[in-house]
């Protein structure tokens, strides 16, 4: 019995088959176009992707796990270990990451560090899962890794911050206690001086004396606290002008020798200021905050200066174009500890009960920021011989 191409049923049947593979040609290529634009996806990805076989070797990655490697093409990477990528430092960390995947599955933001093709390294985070065959087969994993260098600079800056936050806050309560032990200090001998001019128990010149050198002490006090603040809102204004800068020094040199003689006998020392100067020069400089930066660093010296002298020396640096002044003591040095940080706000250095070794820790700041504003530079070095430090302030000439 023949069957009738033309039937109903024939052509049913034809009709239902043809629109089946209408179905799945449409199916298929809805796949194509899915795959296709996961592959897109998974390609122009920002961050890295990689799949490894169970042995730890790639088998697939992407254009940023290429390209962020430093390689120009898949085939550098893709058959090598993932260990090879690894640097140095993170190997037992990569062994322990891809070990946690093969007993667990997974593996979640675990930090190691990768080593590119020119064997710089860069922090990544690294998140894995199971990869299976179509047969439910364990074949390898799916790896995602975020490049973690933006991340982790600025962890470090702000690990640094804190750091120098803590530093700030010590610095500031050292402070305190010094500046309220600086104030304590010239106001009892004051108070106590008047009141024995006062009950005629001491001469009113010899009270005078002292009572003027405490009251000197405390107006330095307030000028470094409030050029302190002016420094920092950037108000501290300066009247620049030629001027013969030989003699600033020398009438610093003076002020500072009578400020020495002028102290009660007990707080007097066997300290000579000796002038070495070039011929006269002028610079361009505010007189007053120069002679201000020369005496902070003059009065420095002499405070921790027992005995011996203190010399100051001026040098044309021609071939610099430089004017440099150098303060040299014989006193007891600059610490290890000090000196890294010696032009900082609230350093300050103590020595037992020792009060003349007290300060503020504003001196050596505001003298530097005095010396930068004129375009200079200013640094301090121990001398060779053991005995004292040296300062070197360096002026532009213009």
């Amino acid at each position: 019995m023949s069957v009738d191409d033309n039937s109903p049923s024939t052509s049913k049947r034809r009709l239902f088959s043809s629109r089946r593979e209408e179905i799945i040609e449409k199916q298929y290529n809805e796949i194509k176009q899915l795959e296709c634009k996961y592959r897109n996806l998974y390609e122009g990805a920002p961050d890295m992707y990689r799949t490894i076989n169970t042995h730890g070797i790639v088998i697939d990655c992407n254009k940023a796990y290429v390209n962020d490697l430093g390689y120009s093409a898949k085939d550098e990477v893709i058959g090598h270990s993932i260990f090879e990528h690894a640097a140095e430092q993170s190997l037992d960390a990569m062994r322990d990451s891809f070990e946690e995947w093969r007993r667990t599955g997974m593996v979640r933001n675990k930090e190691v560090w990768f080593k590119r093709k020119d064997g710089s390294t860069f922090p990544v985070l690294i998140s894995a899962n199971n990869l299976y065959d179509d047969d439910g087969n364990l074949v390898g994993s799916n790896s995602a890794i975020i490049d973690e260098t933006d991340t982790y600079k600025a962890r470090k800056q702000l690990e640094k911050a804190n750091e120098q936050l803590k530093e700030v806050q010590k610095l500031k309560d050292e402070f305190i206690s010094v500046a309220s032990h600086e104030l304590r200090t010239p106001i009892q001998p004051i108070l106590s001086y008047v009141e024995l001019a006062e009950r005629g128990l001491v001469e009113d010149k010899n009270a005078l004396d002292i009572i003027r050198v405490q009251a000197q002490r405390l107006k330095k006090l307030a000028d470094d606290i409030l050029d302190v603040s002016r420094i920092e809102s950037g108000n501290l204004n300066y009247d620049m002008q030629r001027a013969n800068i030989n003699e600033i020094i020398l009438e610093v040199a003076d002020s500072c020798k009578y400020v020495q003689i002028s102290k009660t006998p007990k707080m007097r020392r066997q300290i000579s200021i000796e002038t070495k100067l070039g011929s006269d020069f002028e610079l361009h400089v505010d007189k007053n905050r120069m002679a201000q930066a020369l005496t902070n660093i003059l009065q420095n010296s002499i405070k921790f200066t027992e005995e011996g002298e203190i010399t100051i020396e001026t040098t044309v640096l021609a071939e610099k174009r430089l004017f440099e002044i150098k303060i040299s003591d014989t006193g007891m040095g600059i610490s290890s500890e000090i000196l890294p940080k010696l032009f900082g706000k609230f350093v300050t250095r103590t020595t037992g009960d020792d009060v003349n070794k007290h300060g503020t820790g504003l001196g050596l700041f505001i003298t530097r920021s005095i010396i930068q504003a004129h375009g200079g530079d200013i640094f301090a070095y121990n001398n060779e011989n053991g005995k004292g430090a040296t300062f070197v302030i360096r002026l532009p000439i213009k």
